[in-house]
């Protein structure tokens, strides 16, 4: 495919009707990489003590961090039973007939990712994720792609924001070292397509919003970890590499805070999360608040476009149109806001109210709609009569619970 730059300096500016930088990809071509085997399931799993859907206690107006954590607990524990396989190292689905275990590659990133903050904040509650993570790590690239390395940078950097997370909350380097790893596959090429920025995949198929973006924010949290590694210039290693994707992304391409540009208006809502953390990051690291300025213009934009009665909606495709991938996107948008509430510096603490009562209505709104017995977690927030819940809903409902959990008092 050939791109030009006048396609993706158009794509930039582009209303609410385009939904990423260049020929954007649907949800449904982002199903890449299963690789199946019998399933082995982990033994480490403790049933839930109680329901995340008992109406008695969910019917309460008032949550506190413990009761969003205790609803996380049990949705986690149906989560692992479920979907983890600890042979692959990762999340996915067994065929009833053959007992073939398909993995789900970047899906599982998220999920690793999801289950690193709960640990983070709730250690004591979860101590067998310590060795789920080791698990992982060694056996995920031997079962799918060595390295964690694959033909799509996005799904690439995926896993290394997975590993960062992993790394703040164990501490341990070896997960830093794999992120670091992962990241330099995407430097090696980042700014080698016809108008910069990071191709989606080695066969230079498409420029899209959303693996710059994940490069900006993979570059600024490696630059806030390894602040003392410097380029050939003396320039942070990571660091300047997180300016180069910021002004791909903001200033050659929307001058300026314009709410009509696409990083306000995709149709999807990952594509606005995704860049909140990188932008926090840069904040954190220059004591310039006007990147978390940009990054409350984005979120302040989904909650007023992207939601029905204060409830998040992935509104091109909800509720009976999105696929598995689709299903994904609605946590990675929660799981960085709350990121933002929790380490913003210069956000006033009226905003930081307004999205810590997002975030906590969301969450309410899951446990006390969804009718899953099972505590798994439905697509659609509000509930309904028809709420299929897979690996990617469970996923994403599970961030925005651990979400409201790491933000209330």
């Amino acid at each position: 495919m050939h791109v030009s730059c006048g396609q993706i300096l158009a794509a930039f500016v582009a209303l609410a009707s385009v939904p990423s930088v260049v020929d954007a990809m649907p949800a449904s071509m982002q199903s890449r990489s299963t690789i199946g085997q019998k399933p082995h399931r982990s033994s480490f799993l403790r049933r839930a003590t109680a329901s995340i859907f008992s109406r008695a206690a969910s019917s309460s107006s008032t949550f506190t961090a413990v009761d969003y954590q205790n609803y996380a607990a049990s949705s986690i524990n149906a989560m692992q039973k479920t979907y983890y396989n600890a042979t692959a190292g990762l999340w996915g689905s067994t065929d009833s007939k053959t007992k073939k275990f398909s993995g789900d590659w970047w899906n599982s990133a998220n999920t690793l990712t999801m289950l690193a903050n709960y640990y983070g904040k709730f250690p004591s509650t979860a101590p067998w994720m310590s060795d789920m993570f080791s698990t992982v790590l060694v056996n995920a690239p031997a079962f799918a792609f060595k390295g964690f390395l694959n033909d799509y940078y996005d799904d690439e950097l995926w896993w290394c924001l997975a590993w960062i997370q992993v790394y703040d909350a164990t501490q341990d380097q070896k997960y830093l070292d794999t992120a670091v790893s992962i990241y330099e596959d995407a430097k090696s090429v980042y700014g080698q397509t016809p108008c910069g920025g990071l191709w989606w995949d080695k066969s230079h198929s498409a420029v899209n919003t959303v693996e710059t973006s994940l490069y900006l924010t993979a570059s600024a949290k490696l630059a806030n970890r390894l602040p003392h590694k410097k380029d050939s210039t003396g320039a942070g290693y990571y660091f300047a590499q997180a300016l180069k994707a910021y002004a791909f992304l903001i200033t050659n391409s929307t001058t300026t805070l314009d709410s009509n540009t696409h990083l306000f208006n995709d149709v999807y809502t990952y594509n606005q999360g995704i860049i909140l953390s990188g932008l926090v990051e840069l904040t954190w690291s220059t004591k310039d608040a006007s990147y978390t300025t940009l990054a409350t213009q984005i979120a302040d934009s989904v909650i007023a476009n992207l939601t029905t009665n204060g409830i998040l909606v992935e509104k091109a495709c909800e509720p009976g149109k999105c696929d598995n991938n689709a299903a994904q996107f609605k946590g990675v948008f929660t799981r960085n806001l709350a990121f933002l509430v929790r380490r913003a510096n210069g956000v006033n603490a009226d905003t930081l109210t307004r999205y810590k009562t997002f975030l906590q209505t969301n969450a309410k709104s899951i446990v006390n709609t969804d009718d899953d017995k099972d505590n798994m977690l439905g697509l659609v927030w509000s509930g309904g009569n028809s709420n299929p819940e897979s690996l990617e809903s469970t996923t994403s409902g599970l961030d925005t619970l651990v979400g409201a959990a790491t933000v209330t008092a």
